[in-house]
């Protein structure tokens, strides 16, 4: 693919006063438009007609709440997710994975890309935001969920330390120079006893922390309607574990009976699993695999050319409402479709996918 002309002084001008992370947006928006207007977004997405493109969300919610979240990274707001399913709708052939695997497969004919919306762990959100703005586009989505916290008021631990790093913030007792989206990386890297004790200690010093509902994952009716409209459910494990860490017979449950649970909730096969974090080893990949998943999603980003990927480690484009968004704050059209198509990733010298 031809090098994209080199943005004129015009179009990267910085207005007086702009912060170095303005002008590199403003950097990037020029580039994005250069690139839908000369025709190499056009040629990017021709390129990966043969493909299968995954994106990957977490959470939609509206503004206020995601500022107020412990991760806002993993949350995009309803007009942005609206945006991306009007451009999805637009450029690309979209259908849930096992969906667009099997149609894949059997070189069902398609004049434009192929795009499967997946989401992690099945917050409520998901259904009461998110299943209306798919509806509204006719589209149908993944939905990869924690089997375990299904019709329960647990949220998942993630949730809990945020939520209480962010209440000890508010009370000026958190660690100096540490936010709860550090903090929680911090502790997926201890051993799951080391993590369960920082859990309660951080708990305690907190004390209570109330959840809005829409942190809880979905009902299990709420799947059940969710299957009913067309989209797929998969498995993100029974509790969400760091799965590396699990010894083999806590392995083999987590995988097994997440898919055990699901398919009675729903009626609906469960092809597929995402891990969590999207930590995975060879240990993990054959027991996933062992467990009867046909397909499993990673965090390594990119397309998937099924003829030559492992479908134990599929890839995925996570979608970054800040990166895909303009000087202004708003959705970039030209953004989203450099980022889901791998230009974004070449031009800005993120390297190539693997």
């Amino acid at each position: 693919m031809r090098l994209l002309p080199r943005a004129s002084t015009s179009q990267t001008k910085s207005r007086p006063g702009m912060t170095a992370a303005a002008m590199k947006t403003q950097a990037r928006n020029a580039v994005a438009t250069l690139a839908d207007r000369s025709g190499v977004l056009a040629r990017g997405e021709a390129g990966i007609r043969d493909q299968v493109t995954i994106l990957c969300y977490h959470r939609i919610l509206p503004d206020a709440e995601r500022n107020a979240y412990h991760d806002p990274v993993l949350a995009v707001t309803p007009d942005a997710f609206r945006n991306h399913c009007r451009l999805l709708a637009t450029h690309y052939t979209v259908a849930p994975l096992a969906t667009a695997i099997e149609q894949s497969r059997e070189r069902a004919r398609t004049d434009r890309p192929r795009a499967v919306i997946t989401f992690d762990d099945g917050y409520r959100d998901n259904i009461l935001l998110a299943a209306p703005i798919l509806r509204e586009f006719g589209l149908r989505a993944t939905f990869f969920v924690i089997a375990g916290l299904v019709d329960t008021e647990t949220v998942p631990w993630y949730d809990l330390a945020g939520a209480s790093w962010k209440a000890l913030a508010r009370q000026g007792r958190a660690l100096p120079g540490m936010d709860a989206r550090e903090a929680v990386a911090r502790a997926k890297q201890m051993s799951p006893y080391e993590r369960q004790n920082w859990l309660e200690d951080l708990q305690r010093e907190a004390g209570p922390s109330a959840l809005p509902d829409r942190d809880l994952i979905m009902t299990s009716a709420q799947l059940r309607d969710l299957v009913a409209e067309g989209h797929e459910i998969g498995s993100h494990t029974m509790t969400h574990p760091l799965l590396p860490q699990c010894d083999d017979a806590m392995l083999a449950h987590e995988l097994k009976q997440s898919q055990i649970s699901l398919v009675e909730m729903t009626g609906q096969d469960v092809k597929g699993i995402c891990y969590p974090n999207g930590d995975c080893d060879a240990r993990v990949l054959r027991a996933s695999a062992d467990a009867g998943y046909s397909y499993a999603t990673s965090v390594v980003q990119g397309t998937n050319d099924l003829a030559s990927v492992d479908m134990m480690t599929l890839r995925r484009w996570f979608i970054s409402q800040d990166r895909l968004s303009d000087s202004r704050g708003r959705p970039s059209d030209a953004l989203f479709r450099m980022e889901i198509c791998g230009l974004a990733h070449r031009i800005f010298n993120r390297g190539t996918p693997q």
